[in-house]
């Protein structure tokens, strides 16, 4: 069985990619982290703002109970919180986005200011896919485009090695954080 992790900051495009490239390979299923969270209830406490604070040991412990219980070669499982545990065998991919993208869709979604300020500084300094080196044998960073679904879909048909280029988007918050006034 492959397992194909699919984890970057909220609003990076995770879900959506998940989906197609499930559709895209033959046999692949899909096991979405947040929805084991919310569904069995594995979370330690709220937040001030009634955000889930995940118990992550328990998640992964249900990730892997549903990776070994699952009839599929291919397991994709997508989340955010996915970069800061480890699943065995598992090759991470980091979905990427430009930071303007990830305030459009965070603002349509209802954050918070805050918690989008927290996103955007996550995504810039490459939270997700520095700390999934820790727990990954093998990341890969991609870009969210039209064509990343097809391209992962290609990656994990193939039985070469994924290869990851290297994504930049830390030029991208000084300019960021001058247009909304934030202090450095």
């Amino acid at each position: 069985m492959k397992v194909i992790v699919i984890t970057g900051t909220p609003a990076s495009g995770k879900s959506t990619i998940a989906g197609k490239v499930a559709k895209l390979v033959s046999g692949a299923a899909v096991i979405r982290a947040n929805d084991l969270v919310r569904s069995r209830h594995l979370f330690t406490s709220r937040s001030a703002d009634g955000t889930m604070v995940a118990d992550m040991r328990k998640l992964r412990v249900e990730i892997e109970k549903e990776i070994r219980k699952s009839g599929s070669g291919i397991m994709i499982v997508e989340g955010h919180l996915l970069c800061d545990i480890s699943l065995k065998n598992a090759v991470a991919i980091v979905i990427r986005e430009h930071l303007l993208t990830l305030e459009k869709r965070m603002k349509k979604r209802g954050y918070r200011d805050s918690k989008i300020k927290e996103n955007i500084i996550s995504e810039a300094i490459d939270y997700c896919g520095l700390t999934a080196q820790r727990n990954y044998r093998q990341v890969i960073e991609v870009i969210n485009s039209s064509h990343a679904a097809s391209d992962i879909a290609k990656m994990i048909k193939s039985a070469r090695k994924m290869k990851s280029g290297e994504i930049n988007l830390l030029p991208e918050l000084i300019p960021f954080t001058r247009r909304k006034g934030w202090n450095a």
